[in-house]
C-alpha cells in the first residue's frame, strides 16, 4: 500500500512517517530531505532555496518528480512531503492520503526545537516558508495546499501523541473500505 503523509511544517509528519516505516517495514521517501539536501548543496537556507525555486520552477518539478517516481516504483511505500497527497491524486497514483496539521503556536515551538534560534526567528521562518510554498505551488503546479478534499484522513496533532496518530492510521488502513 502506498501511503502519503502531507501537512504543515511542524505538524509531526516526519515523526509519524518514521514510526510507520518501523511498524510496516515500508521504505520511506522524504521530500523534505530531498529539498534540504539540495538547499545545503547550494549553500542556501530553506527559505532562500524556496525563494530561488519560485524563480526556477523546473528545479522544483525535478525534486518533486523524484518523490513521485518512488511512488510509482514501489507498491508499498511511505511518501512524505507537503505535496505528496495532492500530486499522487493528480497523477492517478493509488494511495492512502494523510494530511497532518497543528496550530501555529505548537508548530513554531516544534520548529524552534528542531531548527534552533529564538521563538521569533522560528515564527518568521514559518511565515516566510508558508507564503513562499503557497505561492510557488499554485504558480508551478496549480495546486492549492488548502484543498483537503483529496485526503483520506486529516489529523490535528496539537493535543495527541505521535503514537496515537500512528494507531489511528493503522486502524484506518486496515479497516474495510466503505460500501
Amino acid at each position: 500500500m502506498r501511503i502519503t503523509i502531507s501537512g504543515t511544517p511542524g505538524s509531526g509528519k516526519s515523526t509519524v512517517a518514521k514510526m510507520l516505516e518501523a511498524r510496516l517495514g515500508y521504505p520511506r521517501v522524504n521530500g523534505g530531505d530531498i529539498f534540504r539536501e539540495e538547499a545545503t548543496r547550494r549553500s542556501m537556507t530553506l527559505n532562500e532555496f524556496g525563494m530561488w525555486l519560485s524563480e526556477h520552477p523546473e528545479w522544483d518539478e525535478q525534486l518533486d518528480a523524484r518523490l513521485m517516481d518512488a511512488g510509482r516504483t514501489h507498491d508499498d511505500v511511505i511518501l512524505e512531503g507537503r505535496l505528496t497527497g495532492l500530486m499522487s491524486k493528480r497523477d492517478g497514483l493509488d494511495a492512502f492520503r494523510i494530511w497532518m496539521t497543528a496550530g501555529e503556536p505548537v508548530r513554531i515551538d516544534r520548529l524552534q526545537k528542531r531548527d534552533g534560534g529564538t521563538h521569533e526567528e522560528a515564527q518568521k521562518r514559518l511565515a516566510e516558508r508558508a507564503k513562499s510554498e503557497r505561492d510557488r505551488y499554485r504558480k508551478t503546479y496549480g495546486l492549492d495546499l488548502g484543498d483537503l478534499s483529496v485526503y483520506d484522513l486529516v489529523v490535528e496533532t496539537d493535543t495527541t501523541t505521535p503514537e496515537n496518530v500512528v494507531s489511528v492510521i493503522l486502524e484506518r488502513i486496515n479497516a474495510p473500505p466503505d460500501p
